[in-house]
């Protein structure tokens, strides 16, 4: 029973992670463009955005650390997992680069793109300015990035699907 609680953990996180990215790319961003007063949008944005982004990058980091687990447990388990004539090996190696892709465009994305439209924004306000220059190249930008994320971070459920079924994964190339 113990065996299966960093693969619990595993899943339980990549919920967390995948889930609230479907509901802020389809439900939370086209809500928030119905708020018409830009004060109110603005701080409804911060407390989404902050709330999420604690979510997810602890999401991110139980998703790291249950998967080094579960890595450990299949090298103790006898298993050759950088065996490169093992299609498994190829399979991780990709599902490792998109989680690279994920955490580069959410690090991206939480740090430098999220804030600067914040800033725009709270500068807009101050001066009086309905939607301000540079808003609209921020705003496709990050669209773009978040639709990067979540299809990495789809395709990463996929590769995980494919590790986890046995009869596949430890078959030669």
């Amino acid at each position: 029973m113990s065996d299966s609680v960093p693969f619990w953990l595993h899943i339980l996180a990549a919920a967390v992670w995948v889930g609230p990215q479907f509901f802020m790319f389809l439900v939370t961003v086209p809500a928030l463009r119905a708020i018409d007063d830009p004060e109110v949008r603005l701080r409804v944005l911060r407390i989404i955005a902050t709330r999420f982004g604690w979510l997810a990058w602890a999401a991110l980091l139980v998703l790291v650390l249950s998967g080094i687990s579960s890595l450990y447990d299949r090298i103790d388990d006898g298993f050759d997992v950088f065996d490169r004539g093992q299609r498994y090996y190829w399979i991780f190696n990709a599902k490792m680069m998109l989680l690279f892709l994920a955490v580069v465009t959410t690090a991206l994305h939480s740090f430098v793109i999220g804030p600067r439209q914040i800033r725009l924004q709270e500068e807009a306000i101050a001066a009086g300015e309905r939607d301000p220059e540079g808003a609209a190249a921020l705003r496709r930008l990050s669209i773009a990035l978040s639709g990067v994320t979540l299809l990495a971070s789809v395709a990463i459920l996929y590769t995980a699907a494919l590790l986890a079924n046995h009869s596949f994964s430890i078959q030669p190339v």
